[in-house]
């Protein structure tokens, strides 16, 4: 397995290339991208602009593990108004566009958000219909649409078997899903969903969670790797069972208050053990 990290990481007055001369001195095999998220890579970024962002994370010896996305909250595809679900096609379709330029062959987003007026069936429906219209943009650019599971925050797709009938019902091998094994953690086990969704997942986000705290304001319920109540023996065992040697991504929500370069030294080490299987 390699191991990688999102640019979303770098601390604010980190700059792209420190944040590369960073990860590389840390020991990480690639870099996850974020769109919409730092302003090396928006919307208005051409074509141009990331070939040479390419080619500083080549030259610096890492890969581009995934494109991610940061605009799928405001902008999705289960919106109930159409400026926005179109939006969000052309921002889905702008990360397939990267991944070819940064010769990446998986993209993450979120696809679907249920709220008090937007109720689920509404979101599976629109969800399903541009899952199955953008899954042919990503046969056709050979680029694996990675949907992720934010069960609580989406209050969408709760459950590895209603994940697994959704992906079906898709019915392209180019969509899968991007697991993510600490948003799962009040709504079953992380090494249960990998058994379950195995040949479907296109990447893993790693990150740990404090089950019993639950969100109040900005707290938040994701920590570092090993810090929560993640079984890890469990999952790395669960990986070795459905056979994943893929993309292992820290995605850190909670922050190092001082000296924050360091939490990608120690997410590093945290991702060499679980590599190792040595939890």
């Amino acid at each position: 397995m390699k191991k990688s990290i999102g640019d979303n990481i770098f601390p604010e007055n980190m700059s792209f290339a420190q944040g590369l001369e960073t990860l590389k001195r840390s020991g990480y095999d690639g870099i996850e991208l974020w769109l919409g998220d730092r302003p090396w890579f928006q919307m208005s970024t051409t074509d141009a602009q990331l070939r040479e962002l390419r080619d500083q994370i080549h030259a610096a010896g890492l890969e581009v593990s995934d494109i991610a996305n940061s605009l799928d909250w405001k902008q999705n595809v289960s919106s109930r108004e159409p400026v926005k679900r179109e939006a969000a096609v052309q921002h889905i379709r702008r990360q397939i566009e990267a991944a070819q330029i940064f010769n990446c062959d998986a993209i993450l987003v979120v696809a679907g958000v249920v709220n008090s007026t937007t109720p689920y069936n509404e979101v599976y429906n629109r969800c399903l219909e541009s899952m199955r219209s953008l899954g042919k943009d990503a046969a056709s650019a050979k680029v694996k649409i990675g949907v992720e599971n934010c069960c609580s925050e989406q209050k969408f797709l709760l459950s590895p078997r209603e994940f697994k009938t959704f992906l079906d019902e898709v019915n392209n091998p180019w969509v899968g899903i991007h697991l993510d094994v600490g948003n799962i953690h009040d709504t079953g086990f992380a090494e249960q969903w990998i058994e379950m969704l195995g040949p479907q997942i296109t990447r893993i986000h790693v990150k740990d969670v404090l089950v019993h705290r639950g969100r109040c304001g900005e707290e938040s319920v994701y920590t570092n790797i090993f810090l929560g109540n993640n079984n890890w023996r469990a999952i790395r065992d669960a990986m070795t069972k459905v056979g994943y040697d893929g993309w292992l991504i820290a995605e850190m929500e909670a922050r190092y208050h001082y000296a924050p370069d360091q939490q990608i030294y120690d997410t590093a080490a945290a991702l060499n053990r679980v590599i190792s299987g040595n939890v």
